[in-house]
């Protein structure tokens, strides 16, 4: 009887000491499983937000590229428009100097030319020029210029140029012609 009483007692000590172990593993099991559940949540949620972030960024950086993109191409067409206009004003001002009004321009710049430089000039003019510049009275050093029109005039002691021709002035004046055909006068 000792024995079985021994038996019993060791066997009850036995199913304590389980059933304390099995509450201690239930009890660890529970802890594990909520922090593998936080962590889980903890990166999910660190997940989204760079997900997030990055596309902000994605957007952003594609949003600029179209918006760079766009400016280039408006940019390109104002250019090219620009040059279309400019051009169409070169063939204006050669088609100015065969007309009547071309003259009296002529004699005007000749007096502006003679007043800047002081007194006696020298041009050089376009072949065709020539017997204008002669009725003008000016002493025409040279007649092979080539031009849409205008000439090139020298001081009498020809230390000073001064560049009339249609081309220079158009250069000279080329940003407030980009401005008046852009219209921001």
């Amino acid at each position: 009887m000792a024995a079985e009483s021994l038996l019993k007692e060791v066997e009850e000590k036995r199913k304590k000491t389980i059933d304390m172990l099995e509450a201690e593993y239930s009890a660890k099991k529970a802890e594990v499983t909520s922090r593998a559940a936080e962590q889980k949540a903890y990166i999910l949620d660190s997940s989204k937000k760079e997900a997030a972030t990055l596309a902000q960024r994605e957007r952003i950086r594609i949003e600029g590229a179209a918006k760079l993109q766009s400016k280039k191409m408006v940019f390109d067409a104002t250019e090219k428009m620009l040059e279309s206009n400019i051009a169409a004003l070169k063939q204006m001002l050669g088609e100015l100097s065969a007309s009547k009004e071309y003259s009296e321009m002529l004699s005007k710049m000749t007096a502006y030319a003679t007043k800047r430089l002081g007194g006696n000039i020298a041009v050089r003019c376009r072949p065709s020029d020539l017997p204008m510049m002669k009725k003008l009275g000016v002493k025409v050093a040279s007649s092979d210029l080539e031009s849409a029109g205008g000439f090139k005039a020298t001081s009498a002691d020809g230390t000073l140029e001064l560049d009339l021709t249609f081309e220079e002035l158009l250069r000279n004046r080329e940003e407030e012609v980009r401005a008046f055909v852009l219209g921001k006068e």
